[in-house]
């Protein structure tokens, strides 16, 4: 087990953390949202606390747009927001709205829109230079909207009916196909593989799942974050976050174990385990080089509110044998 000591962002938030985004460059700012109404931004080379900006609502989502100069976000005032970071006030902009909570956003860098899902089992893309608050599409779903991950024009969408649905954003009409998750319990994360050719997708009854677009390549699921407690019982943790790694394209996952396991999903092995977080990882992002990963160790509520517990962001060092693939064994 590696136990290098993560750095803990301060001031952290006061309430639970929903979701934490590194900047695309090497200026390694990360964009963090929490039920304390917030939306802050981190200079994380420089351990500092850059921007915070307060919306009124919870927010559950947020990501960067084109560059480190704008972000979005949503939550469950049901609007999707555009903030300007090199302007930072509490002031921002409304794109539109949903008739429902704001639960993930994902920025199309291939056409500059933002997409938004929501539990009013739509998805819609929002151009952030149009003055009509209206969206450019909205595609309904099968359920409520719970996960979300993009690559180039793919959009893959995880809903409360345990379906998974690609989209071609160049031809959205339908989608291009609706999976049943290959898992049986309901999904908590989605995200697509760095090559595009298929997605993990994780549940709340300890299992991850990888699957592949072309039918002749099979996929696999595992379960993970569990611990034993007795020769009969063992405790079954909701894995919550993914994040694939840059460069490897290995990937961790996070539950609330407050357990980091690094994953080589090619040779079906675990590569290593971090230590464990004082709560529950709530969400997860590797920085533009894979040299960092940001942790969001936080209450995700599965149990009700508890006392004094600690919502932290923290930035750990990553190790290149920590993320490498396993060498196939001969």
């Amino acid at each position: 087990m590696s136990n290098p000591d993560p750095t803990a962002l301060s001031p952290s938030p006061t309430d639970g953390i929903t979701s934490v985004r590194f900047s695309s460059g090497p200026e390694d700012h990360l964009l963090v949202s929490s039920w304390d109404c917030s939306v802050r931004v981190y200079d994380v080379p420089n351990h500092r606390l850059r921007l915070k900006m307060e919306v009124g609502s919870p927010v559950l989502a947020t990501c960067y747009g084109a560059d480190k100069s704008s972000a979005f976000s949503g939550g469950l005032e049901s609007s999707v927001l555009l903030h300007n970071l090199e302007q930072p006030s509490n002031t921002h902009a409304t794109l539109g709205s949903h008739a429902k909570a704001v639960s993930c956003l994902r920025y199309s860098a291939s056409t500059g829109l933002v997409f938004s899902g929501s539990w009013d089992a739509t998805v819609a893309a929002w151009d952030a230079k149009a003055s009509a608050k209206t969206p450019t599409m909205r595609l309904p779903q099968d359920g409520k909207v719970y996960s979300m991950s993009m690559h180039e024009h793919s959009l893959v969408i995880g809903t409360s009916a345990k379906q998974v649905a690609l989209f071609d954003v160049r031809r959205p009409a339908a989608p291009v196909e609706v999976r049943d998750s290959p898992l049986k319990y309901q999904i908590r994360c989605v995200e697509m593989i760095p090559d595009g050719q298929g997605y993990v997708v994780t549940t709340t009854e300890g299992r991850v799942g990888l699957e592949y677009f072309d039918a002749a390549k099979k996929g696999y699921a595992f379960k993970c974050h569990r611990q034993k407690v007795s020769e009969t019982d063992t405790l079954v943790y909701p894995v919550n976050a993914v994040a694939f790694h840059p460069t490897f394209g290995t990937f961790a996952t996070g539950g609330c174990d407050g357990v980091v396991n690094m994953w080589d999903g090619d040779n079906k092995k675990r590569i290593c385990q971090l230590a464990k977080f004082g709560a529950s990882v709530a969400s997860m992002a590797f920085n533009h080089d894979g040299s960092k990963l940001a942790v969001a160790a936080s209450d995700t509520y599965e149990e009700g509110p508890k006392d004094n517990q600690d919502d932290t962001v923290y930035v750990r060092s990553i190790s290149e044998a920590e993320v490498r693939p396993k060498t196939k064994e001969a």
